[in-house]
């Protein structure tokens, strides 16, 4: 199953599965054929694109090429919450329900608008239709319920409130708790009759896994991965303290990696970028290192890089929607 934003040349997809949604589910809670499809498709293209503060998402779930549900979202009304995400659509075709398709998409929303620093998810659910019990199973409070007219009928609705930090959780432990051939992410296959595959693990297993590695490449280089070993992490600071920006590397083989590089962007275009790379090189010729190598999007900054002194190496550019990925070095 591949989520993915929906083009406007799709979102009839979405259209007709609302409507279909809304005649089967919501039968004898709301007045039957209350939608019209093109006036429902111009509004939604119409959401979709218009330029304005607001953030609006609208993802499709694929399985292949069959389209099999979508969500819908945008920034909260203030009245609901200050800072929260509105989940506007949920719909999932009835012969893929039961996959945890809804728990994906739902997934796919707050882990994009968490990352804004939204804090709290709010849905606008009818009170007696089915879908009331999936939020209630997914933890949601019912915050405060209103009254919706349509076409002269009054239906009562319930307004769910999630903390994203919570339903985050929630999701990500209910992936886990599925196997894969239901929608979820837990495996446990036995390999033979001593081994097993499994995504059970506590964080011993991690750490275990990580020395070991570690460990044997140390052994294998003689010591050279850990040459000179040092991390090089400087932050840009203002003269009240505020950080607006960093480098962040590691040393390994004698050579620097950049990680990590940003600015706020009211301090782009200073030249404190340069600033920072420089000083970073500096340091890591001055512990012998020979030469420094990064990555970076084609959304990012190879730009930046090529301006100073970075050469391309390679470009990985099997993204979907023409994304790139540079690998950038430097020799010292």
């Amino acid at each position: 199953m591949l989520i993915r934003r929906l083009s406007n040349e799709e979102l009839y997809k979405a259209v007709d599965l609302r409507i279909k949604c809304w005649n089967n589910d919501y039968r004898g809670v709301i007045p039957p054929n209350v939608m019209d499809r093109e006036e429902e498709l111009e509004f939604l293209i119409s959401w979709i694109n218009e330029k304005c503060d607001d953030i609006r998402r609208i993802y499709g779930v694929f399985d292949g090429e069959k389209f099999a549900g979508f969500v819908g979202a945008s920034i909260a009304q203030k009245e609901d919450s200050d800072k929260g995400v509105e989940l506007n659509y949920l719909f999932v075709k009835q012969e893929y329900r039961e996959r945890g398709l809804g728990i994906k998409l739902i997934k796919a929303i707050v882990d994009e608008f968490k990352v804004y620093g939204f804090r709290e998810l709010i849905v606008y659910n009818w009170h007696e239709v089915p879908s009331n019990k999936y939020y209630l199973y997914l933890g949601g409070k019912v915050k405060k319920q209103v009254i919706q007219s349509l076409k002269g009928q009054d239906t009562l609705v319930d307004v769910f409130v999630w903390d994203l930090v919570d339903i985050v959780k929630t999701l990500n432990n209910m992936l886990y708790a599925r196997d894969v051939q239901h929608g979820g992410l837990h495996v446990k296959k036995k390999f033979d009759e001593s081994v097993i595959i499994t995504t059970e693990c506590s964080d011993g297993d991690f750490d275990y896994v990580c020395n070991g590695l570690f460990k044997h490449n140390v052994m294998k280089t003689e010591g050279v991965l850990r040459k000179p070993g040092i991390d090089i992490n400087l932050y840009l600071k203002t003269s009240d303290e505020e950080t607006i920006g960093a480098i962040l590397c590691d040393t390994f083989n004698y050579c620097l990696y950049i990680d990590v590089m940003w600015i706020n962007e009211r301090y782009r275009g200073k030249g404190y970028g340069r600033l920072l790379i420089t000083e970073a090189e500096r340091i890591a010729r001055a512990y012998g290192c020979v030469f420094a190598h990064t990555c970076t999007f084609s959304y990012q900054s190879p730009w930046f890089y090529k301006k100073c002194g970075y050469e391309v190496f390679s470009i990985l550019d099997e993204y979907p929607d023409g994304i790139k990925q540079y690998f950038l070095k430097k020799r010292f």
